[in-house]
This record gives C-alpha cells, structure tokens and sequence, in this order.
C-alpha cells in the first residue's frame, strides 16, 4: 500500500490591549476618563505568524511493515531578518514481527518493533530578534527614543533531534500489554542569553543560538487483566519513565545562573549549586565554630574559599503510576490510582526564611544544630530550605455506577451514570519529612507556569477535592 498526503498551514496570533486612566475628577457625576484633570494611556500590539507546509509518503508491506517519510518546513515572523526557512525531516518504521511465518513464540501473541527519528523546532520569543528604541523623556521635556534591546538578525529556532525505539506486545492470551520506548533527544541552536558590552550601545543581553542540550530516558508501560468474567473483571496497570538530561555545549559562555540554579555544561538542566557545609561544632558557649564546607572534590575547606557544588535538580528523574480498575456486577466500577515521583529536589522559600529570616523556627531557637547555625552565620541561606521532594500518592480513588438501560429508558434517556471521586486524598511516602527540624507541608509544591524553577514560596499545595459527577445521554 502506499498514501501520500501534503498540506500547507497558516497559523497567526494577534495580542492588542488599550488602556486609559483618569485622575482627579471634578465630581461625582463625571465619570468618563475625558472627564477627569490628568488623562493617561497605554497601548500593546504583539502578533505572530507562522507558515508551514508539509508533504509526507507512507507504504505498507504485507500489512506487517509499515514506513513513513516526511518533510515539514516553517517560516516564522520571529526569525532573524537572515534567517528564513528551516525544515524538519522525519522518519520512521514499524515490523510486526509476529505476524512473520518464523514466529513461534507461544506466550507472546503480538509483538511490534517501531522505531523513529525526527526534528522538531521551537520558535524565538516575539521580539527576540529585533531591535529595540523605547520613548524616553529628554532635554526641554522632548520625547526621544532611546535604546532598548539589541537585537539579533541571524536568530534562529531551536532545533530539536531526536530517536526512539520500542516495542509494544501483548502476552498470555491477550491479558498482558507491555510497551517500552527508549528515547534520545537533542537540542541544538538552543537560544540563550548573552551578555553584550556598553560599548555597544545597547543595554542588558542579547539573544543568541549557542547551546546544546541532551534529554535521555525510557517509557515502560504494562497493564494485566488479571479478572475477565462476565459479571466481574480487574484491571492492573502501571507505567514507569525515566529522564536525564545534560547541558552538552554554551557555546563558550560561563555558567548562566538564576538564583541558586546553572545551566552548567556537564550538569543536567537548571541544576542547582550552592556551598555545601559538612561539618561544623559548637563550643562550650553554644557558638559554632570549625565550620568546612566541601570543596568540590570530597576535600573540606573554608567555606569562605569554597566552590558552589552540585546539589541536584528540580524536575524528577524518574515518575510514574499504578491503578487498578475493578468491575462488579456490570454496572459497578471501581477505580484507584497511586502516583509516584522522584530523583529531584525543591528549595522551599517559607522554611528558609522561618529558619534565617523571621528565626521562628524551633531549631533555630534551640541552637542545637552545629551545621544549621553554620549556615545561618556564614550567610548560605538556601541550604536552609532544600530538600529531596520525592512522594508517592493516592491520586484518585473513585466510583461509577451505570444505571441499568432499562431504568434509564423511564426517564427518556439512553445512557446514565454517576461518579463520586476524591482527587489527593492521602501521602503515602515522601523521601524527606523535615528540613532542620521543621516539616514540610506537602512535597508537591511547584511555582505555577515554571517548569524548570525549584525556588517555591507562599505555593498552596494541590487540595483535596471530591466530585460528584452525572452523565446522561439522550
């Protein structure tokens, strides 16, 4: 078989906001902005736009080997003025392999080997690209422009390569699926921040195409059918991942830091590094004293001399879940999900600043800890708040009840159901319960629209929640 399909596609958004803002109005009465002693306003217009076209040819072999090319290309208002088209090529295979004459493998009863490469991109940031005047206020109270961002006419989007291989099977009469996926992704052109010389003219950082960044894991998925009956069936299931990641290149620019955080070649992605103090006593008087910090290679030194060592990163190595799904009398199903997490670490801002900053903490007052006083005096303030955020928890237990179609039919109605479901109902284990003496309220706390931050403060852990759900079909 063969299919061969092309297409173009043309995506553009548009952000425009108006404001006006009166001060001082005469009365009570007057109430329009024209109205009032001192008038203001503001304007934003941001647009993008974004042309691609693709064409992509498929071929099927005995329905047992199926093959895929594909070639996607992309212009993108954002690019540098010397930048125009950039292509994405793809490419992939899958051999069901069991279907082969050959096989003769009794518990396996399917089993399909598939394999991809493939680019994908990422775009650059609006105006990352261009360059930049800002009104300003000049001599004799005059309006003049002055400089605002450099700009970059050569900037490019990130270009992302990446291969995976796998298999998906099904074991023991059909009750057992298993699926693996091994991936490797690499991110070249990645678009950094570097900072640019005054002698420019321009202010701040300009935005370049520098890095290379690695991401690696696997996906393992397996769910058995341990019941089949005609009244009563249970299905188990649990699917584990892992990720590593490592800034491969900067393109000669020094780490790039963000709090406590690097991107640090070698290290994996917005690790965090800080001076980490090993051992510290406290004298006759209750003061600390003989504080050594590591020096970076299992060596004590003073920690003022000591380097930011590598403490860990803030998104989890490794994740995954369990359910089970039990099925009584039909029409009644039972459902329970655990999720797990871990291998990542959190810097909590609350617990840090109970420690050194309001000192409400009790362990802070006590003064019994040497290495917690040694951070509080030699100023190494985020230790005080890190800690291993791994947990497991039981995510979601629920119930569904199907009314029989019978009983549904009274009602004019061909299907109904009601689900009652509580979401984060208990912690079933977490790698670390307290930072010096103080505990952690809930591990799974993360800065909203952040993905890479580890810094959380004033975070609201997720709630607890039941919902009560009806379903009804006409």
């Amino acid at each position: 078989g063969s299919a061969t399909s092309f297409g173009v596609q043309y995506y553009t958004k548009r952000f425009e906001r108006s404001g006006a803002i009166g001060r001082r109005f005469p009365a009570p009465a007057v109430t329009t902005v024209a109205g009032a002693a001192e008038t203001f306003g503001s304007e934003d217009l941001i647009e993008n736009k974004t042309l691609g076209m693709y064409i992509q040819q498929q071929f099927s072999i005995s329905d047992r080997i199926f093959l895929t090319a594909a070639v996607r290309a992309d212009d993108n208002s954002a690019f540098g003025e010397n930048f125009s088209i950039v292509t994405y090529p793809k490419f992939s295979g899958t051999w069901v392999i069991s279907e082969e004459s050959f096989w003769n493998v009794g518990v396996v009863d399917e089993l399909k080997l598939r394999g991809a490469w493939g680019r994908a991109g990422q775009q650059p940031d609006v105006f990352a690209a261009v360059r930049l005047y800002e009104p300003a206020t000049g001599r004799g109270d005059g309006s003049v422009l002055t400089p605002q961002s450099l700009g970059n006419p050569d900037l490019e989007p990130e270009k992302g390569e990446e291969i995976e291989l796998g298999f998906d099977a099904a074991l023991l009469g059909d009750r057992l699926s298993l699926s693996f996926t091994y991936y490797n992704q690499r991110t070249r052109d990645a678009i950094l921040e570097r900072t640019i010389s005054p002698s420019v003219g321009f202010p701040g950082s300009q935005f370049v195409n520098l890095g290379e960044i690695q991401n690696r894991g696997t996906e393992t998925t397996a769910i058995f059918q341990a019941v089949q009956g005609e009244n009563t069936a249970l299905e188990l299931g649990v699917n584990y991942s892992t990720n590593k990641s490592e800034v491969v290149d900067l393109g000669g620019l020094p780490p790039i830091s963000f709090g406590t955080q690097q991107h640090r070649e070698g290290y994996p992605i917005a690790s965090f590094f800080q001076r980490r103090i090993i051992s510290a006593d406290l004298n006759a008087d209750g003061e600390v004293v003989n504080i050594q910090c590591d020096g970076g290679e299992g060596t004590a030194v003073s920690c003022a001399s000591a380097p930011r060592v590598f403490w860990g990163v803030p998104t989890p190595t490794w994740e995954g879940s369990g359910f089970a799904t039990l099925t009584l009398f039909r029409d009644l199903q039972l459902y329970a999900l655990v999720e797990f997490r871990g291998g990542h670490m959190i810097e909590n801002g609350d617990i840090r600043a109970s420690h050194g900053t309001f000192r409400n903490s009790r362990a802070i007052n006590e003064r019994t800890d040497p290495v917690l006083l040694a951070y509080d005096r030699t100023g190494i303030a985020n230790p005080m708040g890190f800690f291993d955020a791994g947990f497991a928890k039981l995510r979601e237990v629920s119930a569904t009840y199907t009314v029989p179609a019978g009983l549904a039919s009274r009602f004019g109605a061909s299907r109904a159901s009601i689900t009652v479901a509580g979401r984060n109902l208990a912690t079933l284990w977490t790698a670390q319960e307290e930072i010096f003496g103080h505990r952690i309220p809930d591990p799974e706390i993360r800065t909203p629209s952040s993905n890479l931050s580890g810094y959380v403060q004033t975070v609201i852990p997720p709630l607890s929640t039941v919902i009560t759900t009806v379903r009804i079909s006409f």
